[in-house]
C-alpha cells in the first residue's frame, strides 16, 4: 500500500476518490450547494484520470532515443539505395551509348571507363582511367568513344591506365580518307594540340584529300582496326620543313572534356603484325 501512494499521482486520484465518495454522501441531503460540488469533483476527476492515462502512456528517454537511432539508419539506408540507384542508372545509359559499337562490330570486346585524373601540364590533354590489368587492360590498346577514336593506352598498372590522345605526336595510327581512300598516318601537333585538332600527314603529293572529308583508321599495323572513325578533315596545308602535304584533322570527340570512354580490349586481327613478326624472327 505504501508503494501505491509513492506516485504522485496515485495520491491524486486517491484523494479525488475520497472527495467525491465524501461528497456523494452529503448529496443524498438533497442539499444543492453539495450537488454543485460533486459536479466540479466528478470534472477534475476526469481530468486526473486522463492526465494519469497519458502519463502511462508516454514513452520514456531511452524508448524515444532508440526510435530516433533506428528512423536515422532507416533514412540513411535509403540515401544509400538512391545514390546505388542513380549510379546503376548513370552505368546502364553509359553501356547503351556504346551499344551500337558492338552491335556493328561484334568481334569488338570493349571495357567502359571512366575519366578519374587529368594531367594539367600535358599540352596533348592524356588524362587516366579507372580500368587496368586487372581488368583486361593492355598497353597499345585503343581508347574510343561513340564518337570514334581518341587514344591509345600507354601506360597501365593493375588499377588505372594513361591515356595518350590522338592530339599527341606519340600517336600513330594508319589512317584513310575514306572518300578518296588516300592513306596517311594520324598523329599530334604541338602547333594544333591546343586548339583540339590532330593531322593526317605522310599523304601523296597527289592526294585529292577536301575539307569535310571523313578519316578513318586503316587496320594496317593490328594495333587499331579499320574504320575507326578519327575525325574530318579541316583544312590542308604543307610543311615547311620538307613541303610535304599534311591535313588537319577535328575528332569528333571534344577530347579535352570526355569524362568517360571504353577500352578495345581485343577484336579480329589484333596484333596479327606483330604475331606475325615473332614467327618471321624464329
Amino acid at each position: 500500500m505504501r508503494e501505491f501512494f509513492a506516485d504522485k499521482n496515485r495520491k491524486i486520484l486517491a484523494i479525488a476518490l475520497a472527495a467525491v465518495i465524501v461528497t456523494a454522501v452529503l448529496g443524498a441531503t438533497g442539499n444543492p450547494w453539495v450537488s454543485s460540488a460533486f459536479n466540479f469533483l466528478t470534472k477534475g476527476l476526469s481530468s486526473v484520470s486522463a492526465a494519469v492515462t497519458d502519463a502511462a502512456e508516454e514513452k520514456s528517454y531511452d524508448e524515444l532515443l532508440a526510435e530516433n537511432k533506428k528512423l536515422s539508419k532507416e533514412a540513411a539506408d535509403l540515401r544509400t539505395q538512391l545514390v546505388d540507384y542513380y549510379d546503376l542508372k548513370d552505368e546502364n545509359a553509359r553501356l547503351w551509348k556504346y551499344y551500337n559499337i558492338t552491335k556493328s562490330k561484334p568481334d569488338y570486346q570493349i571495357l567502359p571507363a571512366n575519366v578519374i585524373r587529368r594531367d594539367s601540364n600535358d599540352e596533348f590533354y592524356s588524362f587516366t582511367i579507372d580500368a587496368g590489368t586487372a581488368s583486361g587492360v593492355e598497353p597499345q590498346d585503343p581508347v574510343l568513344t561513340e564518337n570514334g577514336l581518341i587514344g591509345f593506352i600507354s601506360s597501365v598498372n593493375a588499377a588505372s591506365s594513361k591515356v595518350t590522345t590522338v592530339l599527341s605526336p606519340d600517336m600513330q595510327a594508319g589512317a584513310v580518307d575514306k572518300r578518296t581512300a588516300d592513306s596517311g598516318i594520324v598523329s599530334g601537333n604541338s602547333s594544333y594540340s591546343d586548339k583540339g585538332l590532330t593531322t593526317l600527314s605522310k599523304i601523296d603529293a597527289n592526294a585529292n584529300i577536301k575539307k569535310g572529308d571523313i578519316v578513318t583508321t586503316s587496320g594496317i599495323g593490328g594495333i587499331y582496326p579499320a574504320n575507326l572513325i578519327v575525325g574530318k578533315v579541316e583544312e590542308l596545308r604543307y610543311n615547311e620543313y620538307d613541303a610535304t602535304k599534311f591535313a588537319v584533322v577535328k575528332p569528333y570527340e571534344n577530347i579535352k572534356k570526355v569524362t568517360d570512354v571504353v577500352v578495345l580490349t581485343d577484336f579480329k586481327n589484333k596484333g596479327e603484325v606483330k604475331q606475325a613478326s615473332k614467327k618471321e624472327a624464329k
